[in-house]
């Protein structure tokens, strides 16, 4: 039973460190294209594929159709000298593809 349980808290302690990892030591960073863009993890998605896009304060995702949740490829921020244009350059872009942008809070996984 020792065993077990000492196997059940590495697992859960290297979840833990990879997680923190993943949050603190990775750029996120979308490439915006005319009709398409390409995530953090250099998939493409075309904008038919993108239903809205979600800004809470400096945090901004795109949300799929027929997704309940933000893919965490899809969410970014900007650093603060270029939060004003990034902004401006997501707002052309949602206005080029006919995406609304809504200010509201989102849920995004891993």
């Amino acid at each position: 039973m020792k065993y077990i349980d000492l196997f059940f808290f590495v697992f859960i302690l290297g979840y833990i460190i990879f997680l923190v990892g993943r949050i603190f030591f990775t750029k996120p960073s979308v490439m915006l294209d005319s009709d398409h863009i390409i995530s953090t993890k250099i998939q493409k998605y075309d904008a038919s594929q993108i239903e809205c896009i979600y800004m809470n304060y400096r945090r901004i995702g795109f949300k799929l159709y027929g997704k309940r949740i933000v893919p965490m490829d899809l969410c970014f921020y900007f650093k603060g000298d270029q939060e004003i244009a990034g902004v401006e350059a997501v707002r052309e872009w949602a206005a080029r593809n006919d995406k609304e942008i809504k200010h509201k809070f989102f849920q995004s996984w891993v």
